[in-house]
């Protein structure tokens, strides 16, 4: 196997350990609202039992009741508007993949003799499906850590290496003083040509 196929195997290799990385630090942070989210839930559901169990009047119960349903619900309808759970899921079985993958990668890398062009073709589908896989997008946080830790270290994503904003610098335009049209150049000033003939010169003035 040629060089280059082993450069782009190291090459998709670093690609799926730092997209593992990346997926793994959104899958922590979505379960760590999601637990900060269920203390409430835990409570409410704790405060209420307390009181339906004591003797309380009934007009306090029904409006202790009354809020801590309506806070819970409130919290039920976040949670499931933000879709933590499922992002959660996704970003795991993500990590999971291109941990996969980059085990696959490496033992390839270890048998050089079973590279052949089909394999590297195959690695780079399944990494492309992977990504294609994700339902979420990352945080930009996440993001910004990945690149301070891997940059010029590992060979990065292009979900982290192609973010280089494209301005062009706004330039003020300048009038030509030579402007084609018609095959013929209009040119500011006239054009004088000069010619020899029996030892005299002739010049000719154009005016355009």
């Amino acid at each position: 196997m040629d060089d280059k196929s082993i450069r782009i195997l190291q090459d998709y290799r670093d690609k799926c350990y730092v997209s593992n990385i990346l997926c793994e630090m959104n899958c922590d942070f979505y379960r760590k609202v999601r637990q900060i989210v269920n203390i409430p839930l835990i409570l409410s559901s704790t405060i209420m039992g307390i009181m339906n169990s004591s003797s309380f009047p009934e007009n306090d119960l029904k409006i202790a009741n009354i809020v801590l349903n309506a806070s819970t619900s409130l919290l039920l309808s976040l949670i499931g508007n933000f879709k933590v759970a499922e992002k959660v899921s996704s970003f795991r079985n993500s990590a999971l993949k291109f941990n996969k993958l980059c085990h696959f990668i490496e033992d390839k890398l270890m048998n050089e003799e079973e590279i052949t062009n089909e394999t590297v073709r195959q690695i780079i589908i399944d990494y492309d499906n992977i990504y294609e896989s994700l339902e979420f997008s990352f945080s930009g946080r996440s993001k910004d850590k990945c690149k301070q830790r891997f940059a010029g270290k590992r060979t990065l994503p292009n979900i982290l290496n192609c973010e280089i904003d494209f301005k062009r610098p706004k330039t003020p335009l300048r009038k030509s003083s030579v402007v084609e049209k018609n095959d013929l150049f209009c040119v500011e000033e006239p054009v004088v040509f000069v010619k020899e003939e029996n030892d005299k010169d002739i010049r000719v003035q154009v005016d355009l």
